[in-house]
């Protein structure tokens, strides 16, 4: 048990040398290339992504849950079982 200490203490690297591996170089950044290319190579259509005037929804209150509703007494409340919804409940396949 004492060896493999010793090689897994050998292992980790001290904070300056991650300090160190961590830093940008100008090689970096010219590999990298400007922010504003478009590094997805899908032909410009990410720009609309860029400019967007509203910021995206990732809450997920547009989505369409079927029985999703029918508790929704329990959830003003804070007493929601949610794991026996009918959305969450598995079947037979999952």
């Amino acid at each position: 048990m004492k060896n493999s200490n010793k090689e897994e203490s050998k292992s980790i690297k001290s904070t300056d040398k991650l300090v160190e591996e961590a830093k940008v170089t100008q090689e970096d950044l010219q590999a990298l290339g400007s922010k504003d290319a478009n590094l997805s190579h899908d032909g410009g259509a990410d720009e609309a992504l860029r400019k967007r005037k509203r910021q995206v929804d990732f809450s997920g209150k547009g989505l369409d849950v079927p029985g999703e509703e029918l508790d929704d007494a329990q959830e003003a409340v804070g007493s929601e079982d949610e794991e026996n919804n009918h959305y969450s409940l598995s079947d037979e396949k999952n």
